[in-house]
């Protein structure tokens, strides 16, 4: 009979290796739309920053439930694999896109 074995998780540890989050979102982002929020009701003189600040919270949340840090890896990539030189021959195409 096949024994089944269980994967043991030290909860410790990975709390340890993840980015610290504030609301369920990476405690950068949070901030960071909090700042741009606030300016916006500062600048137009209204309330609808509040409304803004739910809208990019829940989008954030959601992009956020599997990989805390997916707003520095998908700025990374850009840095790591930008347009290559030769694209305006080879038109919307890159080779080295990672999506």
């Amino acid at each position: 009979m096949a024994d089944k074995s269980q994967i043991e998780v030290d909860h410790l540890a990975v709390g340890l290796t993840r980015s610290p989050t504030f609301m369920g979102i990476n405690i950068r982002l949070f901030f960071a739309n909090i700042v741009v929020c606030t300016l916006i009701c500062i600048d137009a003189h209204t309330v609808l920053g509040i409304p803004l600040f739910i809208i990019l919270h829940l989008s954030i949340a959601k992009l956020s439930i599997n990989e805390p840090d997916f707003f520095s890896i998908w700025v990374k990539s850009f840095f790591k694999t930008p347009p290559v030189l030769n694209s305006h021959f080879w038109g919307k195409t890159n080779s080295y896109e990672p999506w």
